[in-house]
């Protein structure tokens, strides 16, 4: 009796829906385990299978909601970020700071988790799709600005989504300050003829 009261109290909080996906999407890229069991997850949480229902209609549902979150979390907002940018600086400029603002807010500490929920549940593909459309057409915009076209304007989009998407898989062994550095001269790659 004693241990199902400390469980139910460990797991009383109410969560909102947002507050439900933000445990649940960094639970899950913790081990970026996106096959999981539900069961499993929610004794990771401090919640019960209820909350999920009262939030979820199925598990679908659920991972669609996870897409939704990253997109509105790791795209949009970098978007608006660019979006508020002073009219003044250039395409340049204006990629420099994208870059800062996806490192400063590390909103790619997602990405090898929805790659692997698209892969392996198919039912995610088109919102994931459709969020991949969005990063690729704002960048588009910022490398046609510079003055790039045609086949080098989509090859430089293209591999600029996938290399900043998955900057944390391939820049984490180096020192922070190496980092940067790094970050500097791949800017300086990608804007130059």
């Amino acid at each position: 009796m004693l241990a199902s009261m400390k469980t139910q109290e460990r797991k009383s909080p109410r969560l909102s829906r947002e507050k439900w996906l933000e445990m649940a999407i960094s639970m899950m890229a913790q081990d970026c385990k996106s096959k999981f069991n539900l069961d499993s997850l929610i004794d990771a949480m401090p919640v019960t299978k209820g909350s999920f229902y009262s939030h979820f209609k199925n598990r679908s549902d659920f991972l669609l909601a996870l897409v939704e979150y990253w997109d509105r979390h790791d795209t949009k907002s970098v978007i608006n970020v660019l979006e508020e940018l002073p009219e003044s600086l250039s395409a340049e400029e204006k990629l420099w700071e994208l870059t800062l603002t996806i490192h400063d807010l590390n909103l790619n500490r997602y990405e090898m988790l929805i790659r692997n929920l698209e892969f392996e549940h198919p039912e995610t593909h088109a919102a994931i799709e459709k969020v991949d459309r969005r990063r690729i057409d704002t960048l588009r915009q910022l490398f046609s600005e510079i003055g790039f076209s045609g086949t080098e304007l989509e090859v430089r989009t293209r591999v600029y989504v996938t290399t900043i998407s998955q900057e944390n898989t391939i820049l984490h062994i180096l020192p922070e300050e190496d980092q940067m550095d790094f970050r500097r001269a791949r800017h300086e790659f990608f804007i130059k003829p």
